[in-house]
C-alpha cells in the first residue's frame, strides 16, 4: 500500500484499477489511509444496496449510459451527480425500491424537477417526445437489467 501511495496511486478492489489517490475516501479509522475501493464504485455501492440491485447491475447502467443522464445528456465522470431513477406509484417510501422499477440514471435536475412535473401533467399535456421515450422505454429496461413492467 505505501509503495502505490508514494506514487500518487491506490488500488480499487472493486473495479479492480490502479487509480490517483484522490479518488478515493479516506478513512479516519485507517488514520487516514484510503478505502478499499474508489469514490465512483463506492457510490454504485450504496445506490446498488438502496435500489435492490447487485453491484455489476447499476455498474452495467452507467457503462450503458455512457456516464450521462439519459435526459439531458450531461456526462458525469465517475458518476457523482446521478441519481437512479425510480418508478415512485411501484414503490413510494422515499429512497428506496423493490429494483424491479428502476428506470435510470438522470442527474437531480432531471430526476427531482423534470421527471417528476411530467408524471404529474401526464395525460393532461401534449406528450413531450423525450420524456414519453424514457418513461416507455427506460435505460434499465434497454440495458436489459430490469424487465418491462405491464
Amino acid at each position: 500500500m505505501q509503495s502505490l501511495l508514494a506514487r500518487g496511486v491506490y488500488w480499487c478492489t472493486m473495479c479492480q484499477q490502479e487509480l490517483p489517490a484522490e479518488r478515493f475516501l479516506t478513512d479516519a479509522i485507517r488514520n487516514g489511509a484510503p478505502r478499499s475501493h474508489c469514490r465512483a464504485c463506492s457510490g454504485k455501492r450504496t445506490r446498488a444496496k438502496k435500489f435492490n440491485l447487485s453491484f455489476a447491475a447499476v455498474d452495467r447502467l452507467f457503462a450503458f449510459q455512457n456516464y450521462r443522464c439519459a435526459l439531458c445528456d450531461k456526462e458525469y465522470e465517475d458518476g457523482d451527480g446521478l441519481n437512479l431513477d425510480h418508478n415512485h406509484a411501484c414503490c413510494p417510501d422515499k429512497g428506496t425500491s423493490c429494483g424491479e422499477c428502476v428506470r435510470g440514471l438522470l442527474c437531480w435536475s432531471c430526476n427531482a424537477g423534470v421527471v417528476t412535473w411530467y408524471e404529474g401533467v401526464r395525460g393532461r399535456v401534449t406528450p413531450i417526445p423525450l420524456f414519453e421515450k424514457y418513461l416507455n422505454n427506460p435505460p434499465a429496461v434497454a440495458a436489459g437489467l430490469v424487465r418491462r413492467r405491464p
